[in-house]
């Protein structure tokens, strides 16, 4: 007698959800008239995929961008954009900074490299955000320590500062202990940034952050520009920078706004190339277009219209 085998393998899972837009909504007022960009707006990604985001100019496809990065706030009553489970909205400060310096790169369609920077300091510029609150509070205990300093200095010997006929009053002394506390604070500071310029240099140099930058810009083929300037470059190689800047940090996900919308056909296709290696290593891609044909290269296109989100097919 035969009996009846049963399956029990089971069906792949999804992959984990890691960014959601939730019912947003987002109006701009042009003075007193009130312009809603997004309505009831709801989109998920998932992680290692990349998703396009297709749509006409005005239709509110990079705003959806922004807000998924926490560049912007949904309306107050205007929905939830949530990362990892996580509300976006919810953070502040260097929660809000951490956020989209680690967890996000950011790519937009017209470069916004610093001009002033060479192209391995461009690309360098996300290593270089003080990863803690406790670094980023270094200027401040800089000239902490500084006015304390000239402070005491000016209450100890302030009496050397006095013309011979004055007496050294606790009045007198205590406004010259003011004075020195501020130069003292602006000379703590002016010693803490010169510590860091030099830090940072070295760092720009011999650093394992040097290193991955140097060898992202290898693989862009820039390794021949790192000390050129922006305005040296071609636009394809601007933006080439821009994207090994997005990648500085390593994040997980990449936000990218029309990243071939200011180039010509065959650089576009180069861009879109670099991204699509990255994304087979891994990365995950949220990437808005007007073009069809730049959409194609996504692993899911969705459309948006009057502000609200559509599968491609409906």
């Amino acid at each position: 007698m035969s009996m009846a085998t049963t399956d029990h393998s089971e069906a792949p899972s999804s992959p984990p959800r890691v960014l959601e837009a939730s019912g947003v909504r987002k109006t701009y007022r042009l003075g007193r008239v009130p312009v809603e960009v997004l309505k009831d707006a709801s989109i998920e990604v998932f992680q290692g995929e990349w998703l396009a985001i297709l749509g006409a100019s005005g239709s509110g496809k990079s705003t959806l961008l922004h807000l998924l990065g926490g560049l912007d706030r949904p309306d107050s009553d205007g929905g939830v954009v949530k990362h990892e489970g996580q509300a976006v909205s919810s953070l502040r400060g260097a929660g809000l900074n951490n956020y989209r310096n680690r967890d996000i790169g950011f790519v937009f369609q017209f470069y916004h490299l610093l001009p002033e920077l060479s192209v391995l300091e461009n690309a360098m510029l996300p290593c270089m955000v003080p990863p803690s609150r406790l670094r980023a509070s270094l200027p401040l205990a800089s000239a902490a320590g500084g006015a304390a300093i000239g402070a005491l200095a000016g209450w100890l010997f302030g009496d050397v500062a006095l013309p011979a006929a004055d007496d050294a009053t606790p009045i007198r002394l205590a406004v010259i202990a003011a004075t020195w506390a501020v130069v003292g604070a602006a000379l703590g500071v002016l010693c803490f940034q010169l510590i860091q310029v030099l830090a940072d240099r070295v760092r720009m140099r011999t650093g394992a952050r040097a290193a991955e930058a140097r060898k992202t810009l290898e693989d862009f083929g820039l390794l021949h520009r790192l000390k050129h300037r922006p305005s040296q470059l071609s636009g394809g190689e601007r933006q080439r920078t821009a994207i090994a800047r997005a990648l500085g940090n390593d994040p997980p996900i990449l936000l990218a706004d029309e990243p071939t919308g200011n180039l010509d056909a065959n650089t576009g296709r180069e861009i879109l190339e670099l991204l699509k290696k990255r994304h087979e290593s891994g990365l995950t891609i949220v990437m808005v277009t007007h073009d069809p044909k730049v959409a194609a290269y996504a692993d899911r296109v969705v459309r948006i219209e009057d502000g609200c989100v559509l599968e491609a097919n409906e």
